[in-house]
């Protein structure tokens, strides 16, 4: 076959044959000496697609050649198992990286109905949900004279935490405030963070928030800014009769991702109740 026609049946552009060849990859089996026209052979159509393959899962062309220079059946046995290992990491990326996105489309579809209700708050019995929280199931815990500010500092840690679990950035990330703060009143100082995935399991979990009972307030604030909300809350709860037995959960239904006004950022606290 011409170049053209190898070129036609392989997917591969005669520009990268040219290249291939080059590199010592794939050449053609002849190359006429009056015309200078490449000819490749039918068996060579094998070869092609896997190098295409390879380079699919991203297969260094180096790592490709080396294989193609002295291939046998074990040693093709040992490069697939090795390329499969390397598609499976991948894959659950690309798993996490979907589910991200449910969350995310999840939170935004979420924020956008409580426009027309953010001055309620509301009771709502909720069911076990599993969280990744980090570091060592509590994370890190802020000094006690610390601001809710500061505590940015600590999402390094976080962070840390997340990628030696393998597991991506991108998700909304959640923060806690601890019971013994929230029952004198301080709330600015967030106790540990923590990841809570919407949907699918790809994701680790080393804790949950409980089941029982919440309160529950939205308002749009930046960050940092959640006194009025919390003092929204602490009113509710006393008037409704209710005592804190556990823990506040923030996160942002709308945040800098979809809003480039800070102002529209849809914060949501649940604090845990009990009649």
């Amino acid at each position: 076959m011409k170049i053209s026609e190898f070129a036609q049946v392989t997917g591969i552009t005669r520009r990268n044959l040219l290249f291939y060849d080059e590199i010592g990859l794939l050449s053609p089996t002849m190359i006429d000496e009056n015309n200078k026209y490449r000819y490749y052979t039918y068996q060579q159509i094998d070869t092609a697609n896997v190098i295409t393959v390879l380079r699919e899962i991203g297969m260094p062309l180096k790592e490709i050649k080396e294989y193609l220079s002295g291939r046998y059946p074990e040693k093709l046995i040992r490069m697939l198992g090795t390329q499969k290992k390397i598609v499976q990491e991948k894959i659950k990326t690309l798993v996490q990286i979907s589910e991200m996105l449910d969350t995310r489309i999840d939170l935004a579809e979420k924020g956008l109905r409580v426009d027309a209700n953010i001055n309620a708050i509301t009771i709502q019995e909720c069911e076990a949900t599993p969280i990744l929280m980090g570091p060592v199931l509590r994370g890190p815990e802020l000094p006690a004279d610390s601001h809710i500010l500061e505590g940015w500092y600590y999402l390094v840690d976080f962070y840390e935490f997340c990628k030696e679990r393998q597991v991506i950035r991108g998700l909304p990330t959640g923060a806690i405030i601890d019971h013994a703060d929230l029952i004198h009143g301080n709330f600015e100082r967030s106790s540990r963070y923590y990841y809570r995935p919407l949907s699918g399991n790809s994701y680790p979990n080393n804790a949950e928030k409980p089941e029982g009972l919440y309160v529950i307030g939205q308002e749009y604030t930046e960050y940092a800014k959640s006194h009025h909300l919390y003092a929204r809350l602490y009113s509710y709860i006393d008037e409704v009769g209710l005592k804190i037995c556990g823990h506040a959960y923030e996160e942002y239904l709308l945040d800098e991702i979809s809003t480039t006004d800070p102002t529209k950022y849809l914060l949501q606290i649940a604090i845990h109740v009990q009649k």
